[in-house]
């Protein structure tokens, strides 16, 4: 049978040690090629956190990270020498070309944006839009405290950037004066709609309990410093220390929302360092929220790794499926040897995972996808993948290893549905996570 797709890839995570294992789950795939795009040469960043990403009006994406290394990166994903860690970075993308934005110099680099007392505090990124050609950022002053080293540190405050547009130069900063008053920590997102920009923030249920739950401003479109509505719980005021929590699942200190279709849609990750990634949708951005789905579970690949805060990236909606980031961290001394332990990882979410009523009618329905089977064969190092009989033919099979690395490129022109089975050499891969994408003549598609 014809399948009229617009992409046609299988991506099967699989372990191979004898045996073939699944990992992570069935609801995103890793984008291999996404992960490989972020770590293009940029002009020094080679790894950091936050990953948020602002769409830009002339079709640019600034990609804001917090502490970030700039250097080089050996072969063996080792940090070269002379590597340097700063608090924010940012990343300008223009269609595949990405260059980095951080004072100083490679050799001797400084933050993106500093506070007013960079020798005891500094900036970590939220999120931000243009108004009046000025790019407007959220970002969150930190400072240190006596607490365990890696986390000893505490949110003081929120302070819009003004940066000018498109030119992305540093104009002033100015304070908000809500968290003093209200306790939320904002900038999780600006947002546009129906003449207001609405801002997303989180608040722990109580001092005792560092459980985040979200929370949502609004201000009339044009000026986001003019006087900021709060919700409630039923309307809007301009009380400030009346905002109450939008939906009672908490969120990470870092979560996405934006508007898809005739709904809006968040993306938050399990707290305390949590590996599940969420979803919500709502008919209107202060909820209420509904329909909860585990989207992805992040895998563990290295020794003592962590993830955090999923952010969604919707200017990167391909395939009717959604660009998520999230974000990995680990032994920080280790990262040294093996930078792949702090470098954020990308996934697609297929829509309609989301809610049932993300549909396109150019993507093929769920009950008439292809399925594939893999068998490893240790007797001949070789893995096998059998198709079901259908007309497409195979071009090639790529396999990516689990830092998103290409380690092989083979040929299998000539190869169709028919043959029932691919055969792809694994004699010289070592025992690990890898990533099978196989194309064919109808172009790429990720099949789950």
């Amino acid at each position: 049978m014809h399948m009229l797709l617009n992409r046609f890839i299988f991506s099967i995570l699989a372990l191979f040690f004898l045996v073939l294992w699944i990992q992570g789950s069935s609801q995103g795939i890793p984008d291999t090629a996404f992960n490989q795009s972020i770590r293009v040469q940029n002009g020094g960043w080679v790894a950091g956190d936050a990953t948020f990403s602002i769409y830009l009006p002339d079709n640019r994406t600034l990609w804001l990270f917090g502490d970030s290394f700039i250097g080089t990166v050996n072969e063996d994903s080792s940090l070269a020498p002379g590597a340097s860690m700063i608090r924010n970075c940012a990343i300008v993308q223009e269609d595949e070309i990405m260059f980095a934005l951080y004072n100083g110099s490679f050799g001797e680099p400084e933050d993106f944006v500093s506070t007013n007392y960079p020798d005891s505090t500094w900036f970590w990124p939220e999120h931000g839009m243009v108004e009046n050609d000025t790019l407007k950022i959220i970002f969150s002053e930190f400072g240190k405290t006596d607490g365990t080293p890696g986390w000893n540190f505490e949110y003081l405050n929120a302070w819009i950037i003004y940066l000018s547009y498109p030119g992305l130069e540093y104009i002033n900063q100015v304070k908000l004066p809500y968290f003093e008053e209200n306790g939320v920590m904002y900038g999780d997102r600006l947002l546009e709609h129906d003449g207001y920009t609405y801002i997303f923030g989180r608040k722990p249920v109580s001092p005792d309990y560092n459980i985040p739950m979200p929370h949502i401003a609004r201000v009339p479109s044009g000026d986001i410093l003019s006087e900021w509505e709060f919700y409630d719980g039923n309307h809007w005021t301009s009380n400030s220390s009346s905002s109450k929590k939008i939906s009672d699942q908490p969120v990470s200190q870092q979560y996405g929302v934006f508007k898809y279709q005739d709904k809006f849609v968040m993306i938050t990750q399990e707290i305390w360092l949590g590996t599940h990634i969420y979803s919500m949708v709502s008919n209107q951005p202060y909820g209420p929220w509904s329909n909860l789905e585990v989207i992805y579970i992040t895998p563990l690949p290295y020794e003592d790794m962590f993830t955090y805060n999923a952010y969604p990236h919707s200017q990167f909606n391909d395939n009717n499926e959604l660009l998520v980031s999230y974000n990995s961290n680990g032994d920080f001394f280790e990262i040294f040897n093996n930078i792949e332990l702090y470098r954020p990882r990308f996934l697609r979410i297929p829509y309609s995972t989301i809610h049932p009523s993300f549909t396109s009618s150019d993507i093929i329905e769920q009950n008439e996808r292809s399925e594939l089977i893999l068998y490893p064969n240790p007797s001949d190092n070789s893995l096998y993948v059998k198709i079901p009989d259908t007309e497409v033919t195979f071009e090639e099979a790529v396999l990516f290893n689990a830092r998103g690395e290409k380690v092989g490129v083979f040929t299998i022109s000539g190869i169709s549905y028919n043959d029932n089975y691919i055969k792809v050499p694994t004699k010289n891969l070592a025992t690990g996570f890898y990533i099978i994408n196989i194309g064919s003549s109808f172009g790429r598609f990720i099949h789950k």
